[in-house]
């Protein structure tokens, strides 16, 4: 597993106050430390719903935390190609930023916006995911129908 640092979108367990452990995807590296055991130890934005807190901390390890783009695009899960796909589609939109943390995990979020050139690398990245995701029509229609807006179901 590569290192982690501080902007790297990871997906992570954790405990959900409403539905026990839950896989929280897209979520932000927001400071790193060394670990004795496992390299280094990872400071990650949570979800709201979060047990902890807003962030949480867990040893680099497989188990626990992994880098959204780790895979090749062809071996993602179908799971993690809708949540790579939703995320580049997002990055693209106009006035699209992206978070940092200047001072680390005690440091306000501050939202950097994403120049022309950054967002035209995220749309042709979604573009990839997308015809990824086309191979497994099944688990494409259902995404498709259940979160595509009205306006655009059948034109892809």
């Amino acid at each position: 597993m590569k290192p982690f640092k501080i902007g790297d979108r990871v997906s992570v367990l954790y405990l959900s106050r409403t539905r026990g452990t839950c896989l929280a995807m897209n979520r932000y590296v927001v400071q790193t430390s060394d670990h004795p055991v496992y390299g280094q130890k990872v400071w990650v934005e949570m979800p709201a719903e979060s047990a902890r807190a807003s962030f949480h901390v867990t040893p680099a390890h497989p188990d626990f935390i992994n880098h959204m783009d780790a895979d090749p695009i062809s071996a993602q899960s179908t799971n993690t190609l809708i949540s790579n796909l939703d995320w580049h589609l997002t990055m693209a939109a106009p006035q699209s930023t992206r978070p940092t943390w200047p001072a680390g995990w005690c440091s306000a979020r501050v939202e950097i916006p994403l120049t022309e050139d950054e967002r035209a690398v995220h749309a042709s990245q979604a573009a990839l995911h997308l015809q990824e995701l086309r191979l497994w029509r099944a688990e494409f229609t259902r995404w498709a129908q259940s979160v595509m807006p009205e306006h655009l179901r059948g034109a892809l």
